[in-house]
C-alpha cells in the first residue's frame, strides 16, 4: 500500500506525507532549541521564570527560520516519488539531518564560545580553526550536554520511519493540492514579512538576546553583512581621494598625501607629573602584561559582576587605574598592533596583511633602536594570528612560546593551547635574573580562554567558594557564579599567577626602575555580556615604584592611546627619543579623573566584522548612533547631524585604511628619532563636563539606597543644549528579573536652563522578593505622553538590602 501511495499517482497524498514530515522537522527543531537554550551560558544560574522569555523567543525564531527555509526544504517533494518506502525514509531523513546538523554545530559553538559564530570563521586558517577547537576542550559536563542533542538529530529518522510504515492508500488530504501550495506560499511570505527579532529588545541584556537568537540566521546574516562590506565602505573609500591626516588623527600637519596616516608626532606628556626619575638617571624598563579575556565587568573596584581579581584590585590602589579604558578589538587578533603599534585594522587585522608586514615605529622597534633588550613570553603558539610575524618584524630578540618553551615545564593536559599561566609565570621568573636593563618585556597569558581548565583547578574551585562569600553576592549572582565555576576559578588562578610574577619581579634589582602596564586583550565572552560595550571594556593599570602617587582615571581612552603617551613620557622625562613622524592612530591617554570622552578611534569585534567608531561621546555601530554615558553605557539616539559627522569620520578612517591596503605600507621610509620638544606638542585634551558633552536631556550619576521596603533614587538630570529644555517629568520604573514593570514613581515636572545640571530624588516602594536581579530604569519623560524625552539610565541593578549608595556600574 505504501509503495503504491508514494509512487507518483497520488500527489495529494504525497503532500499529506510531506506536511507531516515538515511537522516532524519543526518538532525536532524545537527540541534542539529547547535543549540548547536551557543549557546555554546566558541561562547559567537563572531561575525558571527568567528562562521562559528567552525560551519563547528562541522557539519563535526557530519557527520563523524554518518557514523562511521552506523553499529549500521542498526539495524533498521529488524524493516522495521514489518507489521504495525505505529509500524515501532514508533520503528524507538525511535531508532533514542536513538542515539540523549545521544548527546543532552553531549551537555547540555558542555553548563553548558564549558568542554566535559569524563571518569571523572566514578570518582564520584551517590550522587556526583546528587549534581553537582543540584548545576549547570538552569537559565531562559539556559532553553530557551534547548527548542531549542526539534526540533532536535522531527524531527525524524515527518519526519519518513511522510515517512511512503507517502510510495508507485510503488516506486523503483535507484540502485540494493547489490550496495546499497557496497556504505554503503564504506561510513563507508571512515568515519573511514578520520581524525575526521581534521581542529581543525586551530581554535585559545582550547575552540573553544572543541566546534567544537563531544561530543559523545570525550566521547567514553576518555572512551577508561581510559580503556587502567587501563591496561597500572599503571599496567606496578606495574610489575617493585619501583623507588628510587631520581628518583621521586630529593632527594638523599633512606630510604625505600617499600615506594619509603619517603625521608629525606631537603627543603631549601627560604621564610625566606622576613619575619620579630612575635611580640611575637613565631610562626605565618597561613590562607589558596582556591578560587573555580580562574584562572590567569582573575585575577592579565597583565591578558590575563583583571582582574576581583580588591581587589586581589591591594593585589598582597603588597604580594609575583607568576605569573607562577600551580594547580596540573584541578578539586577540588586534591587541599587539593596537597596544604596541597604535595601528589601523587594515581589512582583517593588521597581522593578516601579506608578509613582510608594513614597517612602522612600534614600541619594540623604537626602544630597540635605543639599546633596549626586547623579550616576549607566551605559553601558546605565537604563529596563531601571526603574532610571531609581528614580533619578528619589530626586532624582538627573544620570543619564548610553545615551540621553544624549554624543558622542565608541562603543557596543560586539559587544553591544546599550550602552557597554563602558572607554567608561563614560572618560565618568566626563571629568566628574570638574566634580563639586561634597559629592557622591554612582553608577557601574554592564555588560561582565561576556553577550555577554562588547568592542573590543580580543584584548589581554586575551593578558593572560589570563599571568595564568593566574601563578596556578599546576592543569591542569583552566586548561582550564576557556581554555574560557571570553571571560568571564575580560572580568573582567580590567573590573578594569582600575576601576583607571583610581580612579587618575583619585586625581588630583582631592576624592579625599582621599571614601569608595568597591565591590560586585557578583550573581555571574555563566555560570561554573559550585559551590553555590547562590555566586550571592549577592559582595565588598564600603570604601576611602578617610580610612581609618585596613584590615581583613578575616569576618562575614556583606548589601547591605541597607550603607545603615544608612553613614548611621550619616556622622551620628555627619561631622555629617550621618539619618532619625528608616526602613523599612530591614538592621540594619547586622557588623564581626567572625571568621566570624559574626547578622543576618536576605531574598534573591531572580529576580523571580519565592520568597524565601529567612537568620536567623543558618540559611538557608531552598524549604522546606529549611540551616546556613550558615564558608567560606560550606550544609549541609542536619533540625531541626524551627529550621525552624519561620525559616519564621515569613520569613512575618512576607512579611506586611510584603503590607502594602507593599496600601498602595502603606512610610511614611505623609517622616520628619524628626535628629542621631545615642549614647544612642538599639542595641548592635552580638555575634559568636557558631562552636561555639555551631548545635546538634549540626559541622566547621569544615578545612586540607589535601600531603606527597608523603599528605594531612594538620586540622579543628576542634565541639559546639554544652548537653550532651555522642554518641560519633563523625572520617572523611575521598577522592573523584576523578567523585565516586567512592578512599579513606578515620578516627580513634578521641571525645566532646565541651558547646560544646567540638577540633582533630583525619588522614592520607590519595593515589593517583597525584590533582590539584586531586579532593576530600576530612570529617564526624563514627556508630561503629556509619558514617553522618554531624553537619554535615560536603564536596568540598574538594585543594591543589597543593607548596602550603601553605589553609583550605577
Amino acid at each position: 500500500m505504501a509503495a503504491s501511495l508514494m509512487g507518483g499517482s497520488e500527489p495529494r497524498l504525497r503532500w499529506r506525507w510531506l506536511l507531516r514530515a515538515l511537522l516532524v522537522l519543526l518538532l525536532a527543531q524545537w527540541l534542539l532549541v529547547l535543549l540548547a537554550t536551557l543549557a546555554g551560558p546566558a541561562m547559567a544560574g537563572q531561575a525558571g521564570a527568567q528562562r521562559w522569555p528567552v525560551l519563547g523567543l528562541a522557539i519563535w525564531q526557530a519557527s520563523m527560520v524554518l518557514l523562511r527555509g521552506l523553499p529549500l526544504l521542498l526539495l524533498a517533494w521529488p524524493l516522495l516519488r521514489l518507489p521504495s518506502a525505505i529509500l524515501r525514509w532514508l533520503t528524507l531523513s538525511l535531508l532533514w539531518l542536513l538542515w539540523l546538523l549545521p544548527q546543532a554545530g552553531l549551537e555547540g559553538y555558542f555553548q563553548q564560545a558564549g558568542t554566535p559564530l559569524g563571518a569571523d570563521l572566514l578570518g582564520y586558517s584551517a590550522e587556526e580553526i583546528r587549534t581553537t577547537l582543540a584548545g576549547a576542550g570538552v569537559s565531562a559536563g559539556q559532553a553530557a550536554g551534547w548527548w542531549l542533542l542526539l534526540p533532536c538529530l535522531l527524531l527525524p529518522f524515527g518519526v519519518a520511519w513511522a510515517l512511512s510504515a503507517r502510510a495508507s492508500g485510503q488516506v486523503r488530504a483535507a484540502l485540494p493540492s493547489r490550496r495546499h501550495w497557496l497556504l505554503l506560499a503564504g506561510l513563507c511570505l508571512l515568515a519573511w514579512w514578520l520581524p525575526l527579532d521581534a521581542g529581543l529588545a525586551q530581554l535585559p541584556d545582550q547575552a540573553r538576546r544572543e541566546q534567544a537568537s537563531s544561530k543559523l540566521a545570525w550566521f547567514v546574516a553576518d555572512l551577508w553583512r561581510w559580503q556587502q562590506r567587501e563591496r561597500g565602505p572599503l571599496a567606496s573609500a578606495q574610489a575617493h581621494e585619501p583623507a588628510s591626516v587631520e581628518q583621521v588623527t586630529g593632527q594638523s600637519q599633512v606630510l604625505d598625501a600617499g600615506h594619509p596616516l603619517l603625521h608629525a608626532e606631537r603627543t603631549p606628556d601627560v604621564l610625566g607629573r606622576y613619575f619620579a626619575p630612575t635611580s640611575h638617571g637613565g631610562p626605565p624598563n618597561v613590562v607589558v602584561v596582556i591578560v587573555e579575556g580580562l574584562g572590567r565587568s569582573f575585575s577592579g573596584p565597583d565591578a558590575a559582576l563583583g571582582s574576581f581579581t583580588p591581587f589586581l584590585d589591591r594593585l589598582a590602589t597603588q597604580s594609575l587605574y583607568f576605569d573607562s579604558f577600551l580594547a580596540n578589538q573584541g578578539r586577540t587578533f588586534g591587541v599587539l598592533p593596537s597596544l604596541l603599534g597604535s595601528l589601523p585594522f587594515a581589512e582583517q587585522g593588521f597581522l593578516a596583511l601579506p608578509e613582510p608586514l608594513p614597517d612602522h615605529p612600534g614600541l619594540y622597534q623604537v626602544l630597540g633602536q635605543q639599546g633596549y633588550q626586547r623579550l616576549f613570553y607566551n605559553g601558546t603558539d605565537t604563529r596563531f594570528d601571526n603574532e610571531r610575524g609581528y614580533l619578528q618584524a619589530q626586532g624582538v630578540e627573544q620570543i619564548v612560546d610553545l615551540g621553544n618553551f624549554g624543558p622542565g615545564y608541562q603543557t596543560n593536559p586539559h587544553s591544546q593551547w599550550g602552557y597554563a599561566d602558572e607554567a608561563l609565570a614560572s618560565r618568566v621568573i626563571a629568566d628574570m635574573a638574566g634580563f639586561k636593563p634597559p629592557f622591554l618585556l612582553g608577557v601574554q597569558t592564555i588560561s582565561m580562554h576556553t577550555s577554562y581548565r588547568f592542573p590543580g583547578q580543584a584548589h581554586w574551585q575551593q578558593q572560589l567558594q570563599g571568595h564568593v562569600q566574601a563578596l556578599g553576592l546576592p543569591p542569583a549572582r552566586q548561582a550564576a557564579v557556581q554555574a560557571q565555576s570553571d571560568i571564575y576559578s580560572t580568573i582567580l588562578y590567573t590573578d594569582a599567577q600575576l601576583q607571583r610574577l610581580l612579587q618575583a619581579a619585586s625581588q630583582q634589582p631592576w624592579h625599582a626602575d621599571t614601569i608595568y602596564l597591565i591590560s586585557g586583550d578583550h573581555r571574555l565572552p563566555e560570561i554573559p555580556i550585559g551590553e555590547h560595550i562590555e566586550r571592549y571594556h577592559v582595565p588598564l593599570l600603570i604601576h611602578s615604584p617610580l610612581l609618585r602617587q596613584p590615581a583613578r582615571i575616569g576618562a575614556v581612552s583606548s589601547q591605541m592611546d597607550v603607545l603615544p603617551s608612553l613614548m611621550a613620557l619616556l622622551s620628555a622625562h627619561y631622555g629617550l627619543q621618539r619618532p619625528a613622524q608616526t602613523p599612530w592612530l591614538g592621540r594619547g591617554l586622557d588623564m581626567s579623573t572625571a568621566f570624559s570622552s574626547t578622543g576618536h578611534f576605531p574598534l573591531k569585534q572580529t576580523k571580519t566584522s565592520a568597524e565601529e567608531y567612537l568620536d567623543g561621546r558618540w559611538w557608531l555601530r552598524d549604522g546606529q548612533l549611540y551616546a556613550l554615558e558615564k558608567g560606560m553605557r550606550l544609549s541609542a539616539v536619533d540625531d541626524a547631524q551627529a550621525l552624519a559627522r561620525v559616519q564621515a569620520r569613520l569613512h575618512r578612517y576607512q579611506q586611510a585604511n584603503a590607502a594602507l591596503l593599496a600601498q602595502g605600507q603606512v610610511l614611505a621610509s623609517r622616520a628619524p628619532l628626535q628629542a621631545y620638544a615642549q614647544d612642538q606638542v599639542d595641548a592635552p585634551p580638555l575634559p568636557q563636563p558631562a552636561s555639555q558633552a551631548l545635546p538634549g536631556l540626559g541622566v547621569e550619576d544615578v545612586q540607589l539606597r535601600r531603606q527597608g521596603n523603599r528605594l531612594q533614587v538620586s540622579a543628576a538630570f542634565i541639559n546639554g543644549d544652548d537653550h532651555p529644555s522642554a518641560w519633563f517629568v523625572p520617572l523611575a520604573v521598577l522592573l523584576d528579573a523578567q523585565g516586567s514593570e512592578r512599579g513606578e514613581v515620578s516627580a513634578a515636572a521641571v525645566q532646565l536652563a541651558p547646560h544646567q545640571r540638577r540633582q533630583l530624588g525619588l522614592t520607590l516602594p519595593l515589593p517583597a522578593g525584590a533582590d539584586a536581579a531586579w532593576s530600576v530604569s530612570l529617564r526624563p519623560s514627556d508630561p503629556q505622553t509619558g514617553r522618554a524625552s531624553g537619554r535615560g539610565q536603564y536596568r540598574i541593578a538594585l543594591p543589597l538590602p543593607a548596602g550603601n549608595p553605589e553609583p550605577a556600574p
